[in-house]
């Protein structure tokens, strides 16, 4: 996607802000557990949408600047972060002011795609101390399989032919799996977690509808297609959503 391309899709979030906050998943706490090994951290956070990682993080002691550039996305991690060491700046990753070297660690939850790979990168690298480490994560579908996801399937391509495929892809999937190398930053190391949520007809379409696939669609398309979904999933009583959760690390060098 080009440059020019990704902040009016990366700011269509904020319309749905409440939504997202509510119906998105969070992240295992064994990724948690990995990253917060015990000292009190200095982290700097990029694109932390409505704080779901953020929140967790704070949650584990860590002092927090987290940097989201929806307004209306940056309110709710206020919001929820009031009663912990967590500043919240509205802005673009690759602008935001931070004092250089002064954190241990730089993450993404979900939101790396959003940022231009080498700013961002510059970014992380000013920003932390020596031997400080960037950490890259996010959810994608496992094996997705069985009668209730046939039908779901079949839900999307019955209602939305030409865009089925980005319509099922993008519940939850990452396009850029594989990292180029960060400058100034050693090798990538990778770490997987699979885990399980099982979701309402209910649940899963509020979820759907904050993915920037679904809002791109007119209101009227998206209340098709949404109600198809939903009916498919009603069929099946409900849907078991296996994730794969990603987390890459470079250590700055």
């Amino acid at each position: 996607m080009a440059d020019d391309a990704k902040p009016p899709r990366a700011l269509s979030f904020g319309r749905v802000a409440e939504n997202y906050d509510r119906a998105r998943p969070g992240y295992p706490a064994e990724l948690y557990a990995d990253i917060a090994t015990g000292r009190r951290l200095r982290v700097l956070e990029a694109g932390a949408g409505t704080g779901k990682a953020t929140v967790a993080l704070a949650e584990r002691g860590a002092s927090v600047i987290a940097v989201e550039p929806d307004p209306g996305m940056a309110r709710i991690v206020r919001r929820r972060t009031e009663e912990f060491d967590v500043e919240v700046q509205v802005s673009r990753f690759e602008d935001c002011v931070v004092p250089p070297s002064s954190f241990d660690v730089v993450v993404a939850a979900q939101a790396w795609h959003w940022v231009d790979h080498e700013l961002g990168v510059a970014v992380a690298s000013r920003a932390l101390v020596p031997g400080g480490v960037l950490r890259l994560w996010w959810n994608m579908p496992g094996d997705l399989d069985g009668a209730a996801w046939e039908a779901v399937r079949a839900a999307y391509s019955a209602t939305e032919p030409g865009a089925a495929p980005l319509l099922a892809q993008s519940l939850g999937a990452q396009p850029d799996t594989v990292m180029p190398a960060a400058d100034g930053f050693g090798p990538w190391a990778t770490t997987t977690y699979d885990w399980v949520q099982r979701y309402t007809a209910d649940e899963f379409c509020a979820m759907a509808a904050t993915y920037s696939s679904h809002l791109i669609l007119g209101d009227v398309r998206r209340a098709e297609v949404l109600a198809a979904v939903h009916a498919a999933i009603t069929d099946h009583g409900y849907l078991e959503y296996r994730y794969v959760t990603q987390m890459m690390t470079a250590q700055l060098e």
